[in-house]
Order: structure tokens, then C-alpha cells, then sequence
């Protein structure tokens, strides 16, 4: 399958905008499996970025963290910061969560996340892998078109280094390789000393 660009460009009426995305020509893959038994609290906390997608909402963006709070049995508050070390700014988006699935016997660790109160019902948000004590593994996918598709991918640890845990490093990579498109990744500065600590 033919993927697309990672940068292209969208004429705009008043100029030029750069938008960034991880464009495929084929339908939202569904050989991409998540975490069964999946427990929402166990999930809670903050989280930090180590590698994503690019994406038009991040671009130019390191430091980035993730919190997530308890609403009730199958929700949770999101809380996304990230700072730009070009020109020292910081974005906060805050978004709720809910479990795609709440009525399954077997939780499975999708959810529907949504941000600045719009509506909340696509599952776009699948925990591939995590052990919850150090690592997550997020993918997401939005279908465009038929035969068009743009994905979504995390990696996001409990600390702003990796942990050096042997099974840790291992299941996380291990899904990387299974899943993501390694040649797309882009890895977020977590050490700078200007990354501040949402």
C-alpha cells in the first residue's frame, strides 16, 4: 500500500498552511489488537510522551504529558500539555474520555476521547500494550474517505526516561515493531531542562 507524505500542504485562502499527518491510502487497519481486561484505574496519572505521530496539533511540540483523572466507573478527565522549545510557549487541551465498550463482559482498552466539549463517539483511542507501571503503547486511526486513512501512535512512559526494566523494554518494542510504522516516528524531547512538570 502506497502511504503518503508525512508533510503536505493545504492551500488556505490567506496564505499557506503546513499541516502534519500520517496519511494512508487504505481503511483503518483492523488487525490491531488491545489490551483485554483492561483496568481504567490501574491507568490513571500522569504519563509522558517519548515518541508519537506527528500531528497538526503537536507540531513543534516536546515536553509533552498526559494526565488522566477518575469521573466515574467508565471515564476519566484528560488533561495533554506539551511545550515548545523554539519559542518557549506551553498548550493544554482539556478533553474527556470514555470506554468504547463499557457493556462487554471482557473490557478492552478502547475508548472515545474527545477535546473542548465536542462529541464523544469514536473509539480513537487503543491501548495496544502497557503495563500500567511503565510504558503505553496508543494507536488511533481516523477514517477519511473509503480508501483513506490517518493514524495516530504514542508511546508514553510513567517517567520523562525510559524505564531500563528488561520486560518493560521488551513488550513495548516488541509492539512497535508489530504494529507502527517506525519510519514516521517522531521522538519527543522529555530532558530538556526547560520541559516544565505540569
Amino acid at each position: 500500500m502506497a502511504k503518503f507524505p508525512l508533510l503536505f500542504t493545504v492551500l488556505v485562502l490567506l496564505g499557506t498552511v503546513t499541516v502534519h499527518a500520517v496519511l494512508y491510502d487504505r481503511p483503518c487497519r483492523t488487525d490491531v489488537p488491545v489490551v483485554q481486561n483492561f483496568e481504567l484505574t490501574r491507568y490513571l496519572g500522569k504519563w509522558y510522551e517519548l515518541q508519537r505521530y506527528e500531528q497538526d496539533f503537536e507540531t513543534n511540540y516536546d515536553c509533552a504529558q498526559a494526565e488522566y483523572g477518575l469521573e466515574d466507573a467508565a471515564s476519566v478527565s484528560v488533561r495533554n500539555s506539551a511545550f515548545s522549545l523554539i519559542n518557549e510557549t506551553s498548550q493544554v487541551a482539556l478533553g474527556s474520555a470514555k470506554l468504547s465498550f463499557p457493556e462487554q463482559e471482557i473490557i478492552q482498552a478502547k475508548l472515545n476521547v474527545s477535546f473542548f466539549g465536542a462529541p464523544n463517539d469514536r473509539s480513537n483511542y487503543w491501548v495496544i500494550d502497557t503495563d500500567y507501571e511503565h510504558f503505553s503503547i496508543v494507536w488511533s486511526c481516523e477514517q477519511l474517505a473509503e480508501d483513506r486513512s490517518n493514524e495516530g501512535f504514542w508511546f508514553l512512559s510513567r517517567t520523562r526516561r525510559f524505564t531500563d526494566d528488561l520486560e518493560a523494554n521488551t513488550r513495548a518494542f516488541h509492539a512497535i515493531r508489530q504494529y507502527i510504522d517506525r519510519t514516521e516516528i517522531r521522538f519527543t524531547n522529555q530532558l530538556d531542562e526547560r520541559c516544565p512538570d505540569f
